[in-house]
């Protein structure tokens, strides 16, 4: 046996390097690839921190694992390492549950953790995790720990298996993009390969297991690359280009997208007294190119205590005409009847969200407070904002280029805009006047708001309304991004039709005195042109489910041709506008007079039916999708054949189905191999060099079966002298096959005496 293999060096090797500073596993070229897996996960990790914060204090928890994990690989066993590793991690979990606000606490049950740790290793972001920012101080000490200790100790293969082990949770979450991803796999193959190449004869005696390794390794990259951002789902689907209401409403995570399309259908119909956004959701951690919504849900146990100071009492009926999973209401609702009833939750930002999905004809009754302030007194709001409010929606990347901060502070100083209000409005109104609204877009590279501010022209809600809040808390303003429905078409007194292309994102600023006051910075004219259009061209191609008996009619009786609307506030959309009714496009005909007058990008090439995400039924998965999955299947057989699993598989069906040989001699051997297998899986393999009866006579010792050295001299007849009978080989056959059936698995007395 060799000093190493492709697993791991011995612990010997170590001895050597103690009379010299550093461990001799660093010195060894397999460490290369050690440290690329190791900076690509730390990249993931970097990556996270620079969206909540920390990355400098990231870099010197890093570096003092690195150095304590290099320094113990000289004097520490393999089994304490390990040990205070995971005592570590314990720990370390231990405090940042100590750092959970008390009223998130009582959150952190079994049910709850076990509900989050699945949900991260099938696409939901760390970054939904509370306190994120502490949660990365105390794990990432941890793998560093070990990855340093074990590259010390030589163990580069076992090394990069931590390494890639951690890269690959981030993989699943979808924290980890795909340069990272392959970074960490070229790292990985390179530690195996040089690692396996630096043994004598290690690519004969393992080029199996290195063939294997970068077998997983290639599926591990195709992963990223083939199926959808986040987990490796075997039910991953290709489902075309995103719809802007897949994109923005329901989810806890938004990723800002290029060209999207509108989905005519009907979702849901509104009786409200008011007309505004129906408000769905907020997201509050700005990532640079998408939006989290971090924290947990907590059951309604009662009216929520909605806003302070002077607000409205509004009640609103909403009736499902498809299944939804999200509850639109004018804000802030604070509780709900109806089919939802006490089955509702509320999340942290106070946005009541049923538990089970809402079925067609169903009806939901919901209780809102709405906002009632005038300008006047919004502009005189405080700014003494509570600190937990502000570090939260003040957040930005760190990467955030400082220009958008420097031109925020241009345009608010050229409007004289001094209070929280004034700069909203200001803002509002300078992205609704420079930018025009488009659905046909190239998504720009880097930071959303940035590219939108200073390298793009048009766009559609989400570029809007990402801009605005980033220019905000670039200024220290607390703002979120607020996504739900316009009000949709007005089809009576009180009374609104919503269709899946009245999805929006607007935002939401905070005056302490008043709460959540609500602004949308997208042209409307524009927007509400390019629905009309979608609408038009639905009904003339006679597409379903895009008109309720109330809608198919422009006009309503007894309403106005256009829908009147009387925001509160200047430039405040609590009282947006809804969808117009007075365009040009004939909304029951032919759209080809509102084709020839309206821009290219605001009548893109959307096909009549939608993919799933809009409400159709799931489209077949790509070729790239199924040859995916037979690469998986590949792999898992050949890996699988690879650890003896087929050949166990072969060797246990072929002890338990009866068959005969062609002569009882060749019957004899192999009823003797067979019970070899079985003994060596209980007690130990037979040696080089060790007879049959040496080794039969050496397992005495452990009281086996008086049936096992019976088998074993009728082989010996069978082997050395051909001196058996059809009816002996018949009969160890039995004896066998019958101990293989009485050893599933093998234990404890089973080879006893009798």
């Amino acid at each position: 046996m060799t000093g190493s293999s492709a697993v791991g060096r011995s612990d010997d090797s170590r001895d050597s390097s103690l009379l010299g500073v550093v461990p001799s596993g660093f010195t060894e070229p397999a460490v290369i690839g050690v440290a690329v897996t190791t900076l690509a996960y730390l990249r993931a990790f970097t990556a996270i921190t620079d969206i909540v914060g920390g990355t400098a204090r990231l870099v010197v928890v890093v570096a003092v694992a690195a150095v304590c994990g290099a320094a113990l690989a000289r004097v520490v066993p393999p089994r304490t390492a390990v040990r205070l590793a995971v005592a570590l991690f314990l720990a370390g979990l231990f405090a940042y549950y100590l750092t959970i606000p008390g009223s998130r606490v009582a959150l952190g049950s079994v049910g709850a953790i076990v509900i989050d740790v699945v949900s991260l290793l099938t696409g939901l972001s760390v970054l939904r995790l509370v306190s994120v920012d502490v949660w990365v101080l105390v794990v990432v000490p941890v793998p560093t720990f070990l990855v340093a200790y074990l590259a010390g100790r030589g163990r580069h293969v076992s090394a990069v298996t931590v390494a890639g082990g951690t890269l690959g949770f981030f993989v699943l979450t979808g924290d980890a993009g795909d340069a990272v991803t392959l970074a960490g796999v070229i790292g990985a193959a390179v530690a195996v390969g040089l690692s396996t190449v630096s043994v004598p004869g290690g690519i004969r005696s393992h080029g199996g297991t290195l063939a294997a390794v970068l077998a997983v390794m290639v599926l591990a990259s195709a992963t990223v690359t083939v199926l959808p951002a986040g987990a490796a789902q075997p039910w991953g689907v290709d489902r075309g280009a995103p719809g802007i209401e897949s994109a923005v409403v329901g989810g806890d995570e938004i990723e800002i997208v290029g060209t999207t399309r509108l989905s005519p259908e009907v979702r849901f119909t509104m009786e409200s007294p008011v007309e505004r956004n129906w408000h769905a959701g907020a997201y509050d951690t700005y990532t640079g190119d998408g939006w989290v919504r971090s924290g947990e849900e907590r059951p309604l146990d009662g009216p929520l205590s909605g806003p302070p100071g002077d607000t409205r009492a509004v009640e609103s009926t909403l009736t499902a005409e498809t299944e939804m999973e999200t509850l639109p209401a004018p804000w802030q609702a604070v509780d709900v009847g109806g089919v939802v009833g006490d089955a509702a939750q509320v999340d942290e930002r106070g946005t009541i969200q049923p538990s089970s999905s809402v079925r067609p004809g169903d009806q939901v009754v919901v209780e809102s407070r709405v906002v009632d302030a005038s300008p006047s007194e919004l502009r005189n709001a405080s700014t003494d904002y509570d600190p937990a409010v502000e570090e939260r929606y003040t957040q930005l990347p760190e990467s955030t280029p400082d220009r958008v901060g420097e031109r925020t502070a241009e345009i608010l100083a050229e409007e004289d805009a001094e209070n929280p209000y004034d700069q909203a409005a200001t803002i509002e109104s300078y992205l609704i006047e420079e930018y025009d609204y488009s659905l046909t877009i190239d998504r720009p590279d880097g930071d959303i708001a940035d590219a939108f501010l200073f390298e793009m022209t048009a766009g559609y809600c989400t570029y809007f309304a990402t801009t605005m809040v980033a220019m905000l808390r670039s200024q220290g303003v607390p703002a979120q991004l607020a996504t739900g429905y316009t009000s949709g078409q007005q089809v009576a007194d009180d009374e609104y039709v919503v269709r899946g292309q009245n999805a929006h994102a607007w935002v939401m600023v905070y005056f302490p005195e008043h709460g959540w006051v609500e602004f949308d910075p997208t042209p409307s004219a524009e927007r509400d042109m390019a629905r009309d259009i979608r609408l038009a061209e639905a009904r003339s191609d006679g597409v379903e489910g895009v008109d309720t008996e109330q809608s198919e009619f422009d006009i309503s009786p007894g309403v106005e041709e256009e829908p009147t609307t009387t925001p509160e506030l200047d430039g405040d959309t609590n009282g947006s506008e809804s969808d117009s009714n007075g365009s040009d496009v004939d909304l029951n005909g032919s759209n080809s007079t509102a084709n020839e007058s309206v821009p290219e990008e605001l009548r893109p090439d959307t096909p009549a039916t939608t993919t799933a995400s809009d409400g159709g039924g799931p489209s077949l998965p790509s070729w790239e999708v199924l040859g995916y999955w037979l690469f998986v299947v590949i792999v898992a057989t050949a890996g699988a054949r690879h650890v003896g699993v087929t050949d166990r598989a072969y060797h246990a069906a072929r002890l338990r189905v009866p068959g005969r040989s062609r002569t009882p001699r060749a019957d004899a051997e192999r009823a003797f191999a067979d019970l070899e297998r079985i003994l060596s899986r209980r007690y130990r393999a037979r040696r080089a060099g060790e007879t049959p009866r040496a080794y039969l006579d050496g397992l005495r010792a452990h009281g086996v079966d008086d049936r096992v050295h019976a088998v074993g001299d009728v082989y010996e007849r069978a082997a050395y002298a051909g001196d058996v009978t059809s009816e002996e080989a018949d009969a160890v056959r039995r004896t066998v096959r019958r101990i293989a059936l009485e050893s599933t698995p093998l234990v404890g007395g089973l080879f006893e005496r009798t």
